[in-house]
């Protein structure tokens, strides 16, 4: 765990930096920056796009009386894309872009389903269901 807390906050924003350096000095600060901005306000409103189908799609998944599982788990990964696409720099948005891409999403989102009923069935995990 010390590892990816390392990677994520010491290599990751040294990376950016690198990333970011270099494609000013090749590109110019202006163009960086314009596309820096550029893919916030493309990732925040192809985000509200997406967002508002996966809210359709786990209101159509209750109607037809099915657990919103596929859904929930399709907004979650929206709502992780939204930082990494807010934050300056290339390889965050990299990252975030990727996380728009519907196989990506439902790849990751079959591992965390795998990872969680293999947690379930060893006993470091419980799952309580709440009736009102």
């Amino acid at each position: 765990m010390f590892f990816i807390l390392l990677i994520v906050f010491v290599l990751a924003p040294i990376a950016e930096i690198y990333v970011l350096l270099a494609a000013g000095s090749a590109f110019g600060v202006l163009p960086v920056v314009g596309a820096c901005l550029a893919t916030a306000l493309i990732g925040g409103w192809i985000i509200r796009v997406q967002g508002m189908a996966a809210l359709e799609n786990a209101r159509r998944d209750l109607n037809a009386g099915k657990p919103p599982v596929a859904a929930a788990l399709d907004g979650a990964l929206l709502v992780v894309a939204a930082p990494f696409l807010m934050t300056p720099g290339f390889l965050t948005d990299a990252v975030g872009f990727a996380l728009l891409l519907p196989p990506v999403r439902r790849l990751i989102a079959r591992l965390a389903l795998r990872e969680i009923k293999r947690r379930i069935d060893r006993g470091d995990a419980t799952i309580t269901i709440h009736r009102p």
